[in-house]
């Protein structure tokens, strides 16, 4: 999703680069999907509180709809044995995406130093502690502002 909403944002000049990177950062850090929020972010930005409105509805509108008759098939056919292998499948690649845009971004994020190592510090509290993922965020944060001073 990030490199559409990037060919998207960018391309026609809505957003600058670094508008869109704060708009990854904010949108990791909110509840709701990447779309979403830059969708309202930008339709807020060019049109107001309606354009924010109405692009936020434009943007969720078909996912809930497509949920809905997902649920329905799912709900009758949930014992299926197509359907497991449909799922397990779909856990894959729902992991490969995830790393492709994590290692798509990484070169934009990853341009210092201090970042590298909060990156890396990051990750081994994300993977080796308890803490909680939204403390591991905030105590990004507070180190990325303390590192902009």
């Amino acid at each position: 999703m990030i490199p559409l909403l990037e060919r998207e944002l960018i391309g026609p000049g809505w957003l600058s680069p670094q508008e869109f990177l704060d708009i990854v950062a904010v949108s990791e850090m909110t509840p709701g999907p990447i779309a979403v929020n830059s969708a309202t972010f930008v339709g807020h930005r060019l049109y107001g509180l309606l354009g924010g409105a109405l692009t936020t509805l434009s943007v969720i509108t078909p996912s809930i709809v497509l949920v809905f008759l997902l649920a329905h098939f799912l709900a009758r056919y949930r014992n299926h044995p197509l359907v497991g292998r449909a799922m397990s499948g779909i856990h894959v690649a729902i992991v490969v995406l995830i790393t492709c845009a994590g290692l798509y971004i990484l070169p934009v994020v990853v341009v210092d130093y201090k970042r590298v190592i909060l990156a890396v510090v990051a990750f081994f509290l994300i993977t080796k502690t308890q803490l909680n993922s939204v403390l591991i965020i905030l105590l990004g944060g507070v180190v990325g502002m303390i590192f902009a001073l």
